[in-house]
């Protein structure tokens, strides 16, 4: 299903594939799509890619469990569904809260724009890792290495993604550190605490 959506997304928006996987290097990418597509931000590859993303990160942690063995009732695809569902909700929350939180305190330009990036740096972030989660899932051979490798490069783009997004940003985040704490804890702390809370 991966590969077929991917396929897709290639298929439609070939130049937008290539430019994507190359954000983490050049920004500029970024900036001319923003301008472009600013009013309409859930497009047709953002939706597909979307998609990806969040069968992504379902299959990485149904990896993760497994291989740590957190909870063994998540076997088989009835328990990548329950992943899956849960990373779902997780977004659609994540966004839902964010946008309303823009709304109250009159920042939804800014927020759009922030949005924009980081949504950006995800889908960069699913194309490097996804040749190596594909090898981990089909390779029964050198099976921890894969899975560390993967691990690794999972977590160390998703510090240079915060990174960047960080940098991109920091005048605004500067002038409005009252905002980005709340925003810091609204909408990437809390999420995690309830689901932790819900899974214990």
């Amino acid at each position: 299903m991966i590969l077929f959506l991917l396929t897709l997304n290639k298929l439609f928006f070939n130049d937008r594939i290539l430019h994507t996987s190359t954000l983490f290097l050049q920004k500029r990418f970024l900036l001319i799509y923003y301008n472009k597509e600013k009013s309409v931000v859930f497009n047709l590859f953002q939706v597909i890619f979307f998609l990806i993303k969040i069968l992504v990160i379902s299959l990485i942690a149904y990896h993760i469990n497994a291989f740590f063995k957190i909870y063994e009732n998540i076997n088989g695809l009835k328990g990548y569904s329950m992943l899956l569902s849960g990373v779902i909700i997780y977004f659609l929350f994540h966004y839902l809260i964010g946008v309303f939180i823009a709304e109250v305190l009159s920042f939804g330009k800014i927020y759009n724009k922030i949005v924009y990036e980081k949504i950006s740096y995800f889908n960069n972030l699913i194309l490097w890792v996804l040749p190596f989660l594909i090898i981990y899932t089909y390779t029964h051979s050198f099976n921890t290495f894969f899975f560390n490798i993967l691990l690794f490069l999972s977590l160390l783009l998703l510090a240079i993604r915060y990174g960047l997004l960080l940098y991109n940003n920091k005048n605004l985040i500067f002038n409005n550190i009252f905002y980005f704490i709340l925003y810091l804890c609204a909408l990437e702390i809390a999420p995690f605490v309830i689901i932790l809370k819900l899974t214990n």
